[in-house]
């Protein structure tokens, strides 16, 4: 499968456009899920678009202009607008035939988008913009709390929007259809009312992927699979001359701030690469990791913000995705997460070796499983580690996906284990507890930051009060004691450990570009 990356339009969309040789049968656009929804969703629409291109049909993939790494945009009908900008995309490639495949919020943008002439699948898809609302609503207030709204942005799961994209996405309906429409349910589900006359397709797998988080999702191949033979059986069955549309393999974000596309290492990982036009030859490098099996945006974006802030400084920044994440190693059904894996670390080490960057310039910042494969760089030797919402400190790496299935199995635990809990809690005193799980995997702060620092590298914590009351019951104030002031903590007290809050995100950037510009002190800072 080949994949042409960069940017097209205007404002820029990232795309990923994939051409069946130098024909399509047809053309399909992948609309991306709101918030979480599209991080949790990203692998499965990679997976959809390889079945598509092995029957000879087209597909774009995007990050909707003001999000994900496209260019910034404050206009609140971007949603529909970009997808509309993707369609117009596959179609100067040649496609004559265009469908738009909508998955959980995206099939309310999916159904905006499509004309008349276009086929439409929207994939559990929820009743209206005001519906998915309401629900994304609830899960706000139980992961992020009551404070949600801030300088009148509300933050939801993963996506944060101000009044005017409210309304727009509240006000999205499914508009009356006569080209071929496809409503893909849950099995014993069904369409959404306005489009009742919908042929109705029930799929097993949504599920897994959707009502979890993205540890332990699971990518539904069957459900992808029957989607993928829709669409096939939708598509003219001849194929017409296709070419690449123009696509610019640079992201001019302003005028001094540029961002591209690069392949890294043997297993070419996919990483955006942030500089500045004004930068010094021998400016500092930050290397982000993103926390869960996430991809480079980080949450609700906030890497890309915080790589494009840092470079205004002067700082060159290189998000990535590691293997099995975003659009890193190929994409299977039964791909394993290697969630505090080996593999992951050594992603890390051969990172750093492509990007050739100096040890006393380098600076690595990683969240949540991204921030223990930061302290695991002891090898790269960095000036600076910042440790984002840690909360693991294991020294033996897991085997692939084995952190996937015991998270589940938590979530699945069996009667039995959930009658035993109660009393295992109330009855071993909490002391003996976390002593038996620094035994275990989740290890100790000490022996976690211990090699680090003790090579020369300072690190930096910042993390909500969960995640700070967990740093001290595996030996954080410990490890404060014996480093000193080359282990600092910064508690935010409004924060939270997936930075779904607008006041944790800000927090983050402001203390990553302090520490940044401390530790760095000679780079030339750009006049604003």
């Amino acid at each position: 499968m080949t994949t042409h990356h960069g940017w097209a339009g205007s404002p820029a969309l990232r795309v990923a456009v994939q051409l069946p040789s130098s024909t399509a049968r047809a053309g399909v656009v992948l609309c991306p899920p709101l918030g979480q929804e599209g991080v949790i969703a990203y692998r499965t629409l990679r997976l959809l678009a390889d079945r598509l291109e092995a029957r000879g049909v087209a597909s774009v993939r995007y990050d909707p202009s003001g999000r994900g790494d496209s260019a910034d945009d404050d206009d609140p009908d971007a949603q529909v607008r970009s997808a509309r900008a993707a369609a117009a995309l596959l179609r100067r490639s040649g496609v004559e035939h265009v469908a738009f495949v909508g998955l959980a919020s995206a099939a309310l943008v999916a159904a905006a988008a499509a004309t008349d002439e276009d086929a439409l699948v929207v994939w559990d898809a929820p009743a209206s913009g005001r519906a998915w609302l309401r629900r994304q609503r609830a899960l706000a207030a139980i992961a992020i709390g009551p404070d949600r709204v801030l300088d009148r942005t509300e933050s939801l799961v993963g996506i944060d929007l101000g009044p005017e994209e409210l309304a727009a996405i509240g006000a999205l309906t499914y508009p009356p259809r006569a080209a071929t429409t496809v409503a893909v349910v849950r099995p014993g589900g069904a369409a959404p009312r306005a489009l009742a006359s919908a042929e109705v397709l029930e799929v097993p797998g949504t599920a897994e992927l959707l009502d979890g988080t993205s540890i332990d999702a699971r990518i539904p191949g069957e459900a992808v699979e029957a989607v993928a033979r829709r669409l096939d059986r939708w598509a003219p069955a001849a194929g017409v001359p296709t070419t690449l549309p123009a696509v610019a393999e640079v992201l001019d974000v302003d005028d001094r701030v540029s961002e591209r596309v690069l392949q890294l290492g043997p297993h070419g990982l996919f990483a955006v690469e942030t500089v500045s036009s004004a930068q010094d030859e021998d400016a500092p490098v930050v290397l982000l990791h993103n926390g869960g099996a996430e991809h480079r945006t980080g949450a609700v974006d906030y890497q890309v913000a915080l790589a494009r802030t840092l470079a205004r400084d002067g700082v060159r920044v290189v998000r990535v995705d590691r293997r099995g994440t975003g659009e890193s190693s190929a994409v299977r059904a039964d791909e394993d997460a290697f969630l505090f894996a080996q593999e992951w670390v050594d992603d890390q080490h051969e990172v750093v070796r492509a990007l050739r960057i100096p040890s006393e310039r380098l600076a690595i910042v990683g969240m949540c499983a991204g921030a223990w494969i930061a302290g695991r760089a002891v090898v790269e030797n960095p000036r600076l580690v910042v440790e984002i919402s840690p909360n693991d400190y294991r020294r033996t790496p897991a085997a692939p996906g084995t952190y996937a299935e015991s998270a589940q199995a938590v979530a699945d635990a069996s009667r039995l284990r959930r009658a035993l809990r109660g009393p295992y809690n109330r009855l071993v005193p909490a002391v003996v507890r976390d002593a038996v799980a620094r035994r275990g995997a989740l290890g100790g702060v000490v022996g976690h930051l211990g090699p680090l620092v003790e090579h020369g590298t300072d690190v930096v914590v910042v993390a909500a009060p969960e995640d700070i009351e967990r740093f001290e019951r595996y030996g954080g104030r410990r490890a404060v004691r014996r480093w000193g002031a080359r282990v600092s903590v910064v508690e935010v007290p409004d924060g939270d450990h997936a930075l779904f809050s607008l006041a944790m995100r800000r927090a983050v950037v402001d203390e990553v570009r302090s520490r940044v510009a401390t530790t760095f002190p000679r780079r030339r800072a750009l006049v604003r």
